[in-house]
């Protein structure tokens, strides 16, 4: 809930009196821990990581689906965020139904497709999507989103969304009205019913013929980008196998993690803000919170624990750079002791003086006869 709401609650219901600010840093600083966690354990070399990834049991068939949705800056200025949902699919009711999907999970993170490929991961693995025995992509025809199925799960049954095809089929029809030639009356309707239940051969087929008699832009762009996504669009064998075909968890995912907490009435975001709260977002909608919560008091300990070591290191050094230093001055404090090169001079009389005897002449006489020459 927003901070100011989330005050009211605890005075209301605990009596705990904590300003809008204090409620801001607090959970902006869970958010960043629960994100620095799952960053961890999204690590390739995971062994690394203080907290081990609990993996879950995959179920047979497994959905997966990837959109962008956009959430306000500070600035004026918008930003993607991408989110990933996982769901069990449901086995059919009976024939002609449409299949669901149960189970959802969510993972959300405001950054490029590479990144947010690496950092998915983490509750790919968790929810076994490599594990699992069958696995669907359903989702738009972005091209970053092939490179993210490519990435984990190349085997995956991909299918574009529904919706997503009937959008360009409506904007031909559009562009018809607003030219003032109109299509007939149920043009979409019956092109849609075709594609949905007879595939999009003969779809595709109709809007060469309908280009060749109105030459529409629209016709044009919903050709070349259909035609590349032909093999996505067998809906008639993608039901029958039990598979959806509409991406609807993907934009209720947009609903519940991201738009009904980032996008209220006013509300414009730090960048540096908008993960921390998605991580805390992802862990409340995926039933995770005391997990998180577990966590994050381990993460705080741990913190603690390595700020003492640093204190005890920086102190070790201090010391020893005191203790070298009070060296230094006690040796140059020391006299200096004579070379062990130079022996003593011995005392009494030299060898000479002893083989020769005395002098034949005395220091004064010498000094006399320098005085006369």
């Amino acid at each position: 809930m927003p901070f100011e709401e989330a005050a009211n609650e605890l005075q209301a219901t605990l009596g705990i009196q904590v300003s809008d600010s204090t409620v801001r840093r607090l959970t902006l600083q869970a958010g960043a821990m629960t994100e620095q966690i799952q960053t961890e354990q999204a690590q390739p070399h995971r062994s690394s990581s203080r907290f081990a990834l609990p993996l879950e049991e995959p179920a047979c068939r497994l959905a997966m689906s990837c959109d962008g949705g956009m959430v306000p800056l500070r600035g004026g200025v918008w930003a993607e965020v991408k989110t990933l949902v996982i769901g069990e699919v449901l086995a059919q009711i009976q024939q002609g139904t449409t299949a669901r999907t149960t189970a959802h999970s969510y993972f959300s993170r405001m950054t490029d497709a590479a990144t947010f490929a690496d950092l998915a991961s983490v509750e790919i693995e968790r929810r076994g999507i490599e594990r699992a025995k069958e696995v669907c992509a359903v989702q738009d025809g972005a091209q970053w989103l092939q490179g993210f199925v490519d990435g984990h799960r190349p085997d995956a049954v991909r299918i574009l969304d529904f919706a997503h095809a009937a959008e360009y089929l409506g904007q031909i029809a559009e562009q018809a009205q607003q030219a003032g030639h109109p299509l007939p009356k149920h043009w979409l309707l019956v092109l849609l019913h075709q594609l949905k239940h007879h595939g999009p051969n003969r779809v595709l087929l109709h809007l060469e013929r309908l280009k060749q008699r109105r030459p529409l832009s629209s016709i044009t762009d919903a050709l070349r980008y259909l035609r590349k996504r032909e093999a996505q669009m067998q809906y008639p064998r993608f039901q029958a196998e039990g598979w959806p075909i509409g991406s609807g968890m993907v934009e209720s995912a947009h609903k519940i993690v991201m738009q009904s907490r980032l996008k209220g009435a006013g509300m414009h975001w730090e960048p540096a803000n908008v993960n921390p709260m998605l991580a805390l977002r992802d862990a409340l909608r995926n039933g995770r919170w005391k997990e998180t919560w577990l966590q994050q008091q381990q993460w705080r300990k741990d913190r603690r624990h390595a700020l003492r070591l640093e204190r005890c290191e920086k102190k070790r050094a201090h010391l020893l750079r005191v203790l070298n230093e009070q060296i230094v001055r006690l040796c140059l404090l020391l006299p200096r002791s004579a070379p062990a090169s130079q022996p003593p001079r011995p005392k009494g009389r030299t060898e000479a003086q002893r083989r020769w005897g005395r002098q034949t002449f005395s220091r004064k006489a010498l000094h006399l006869c320098h005085a006369k020459i």
